[in-house]
């Protein structure tokens, strides 16, 4: 009896295991998407000011909605200012591409690679890592 208690505590503690990181995990897609979201508002709003207005996307919004960090401020702007120093000035970068009717921008492409990148994932682990040593303490 004292073994099969034994094993289904294990088991019970490798099940919330798996589910606290599963948790972590997507944290950290929903902050990278937020951080995606803003290179791309960013960008597009330097091209044209008008952008978000005419556009009134809140993707932002929603993706801190379903990341569970709406209200954590301090998040969202670490995110906001790493995401702007890093992605700043895609909107202002040359490339190759020319069309009869003028130079086109590749900030989509630019901000996705910049979603994809190494350097987002360990900036988002970090700061996500820290937030929750922070609240265990």
């Amino acid at each position: 009896m004292g073994i099969k208690i034994k094993k289904n505590n294990y088991l019970l503690l490798f099940v919330l295991l798996i589910f606290t990181k599963a948790i972590g995990q997507n944290k950290v897609a929903e902050i990278k998407k937020y951080a995606f979201n803003k290179c791309l508002s960013y960008n597009y709003q330097k091209i044209d000011s008008t952008f978000y207005n005419t556009y009134k996307d809140a993707s932002g919004v929603q993706i801190s909605i379903n990341g569970n960090f709406l209200e954590d401020d301090e998040l969202k702007n670490k995110v906001i200012d790493y995401a702007i120093a890093i992605t700043g000035l895609y909107y202002s970068q040359k490339n190759n591409l020319h069309f009869e009717t003028g130079d086109r921008n590749i900030v989509l492409c630019n901000c996705f690679a910049f979603y994809e990148s190494k350097g987002l994932d360990l900036f988002v682990k970090k700061i996500v890592n820290v937030k929750d040593k922070i609240r265990k303490k």
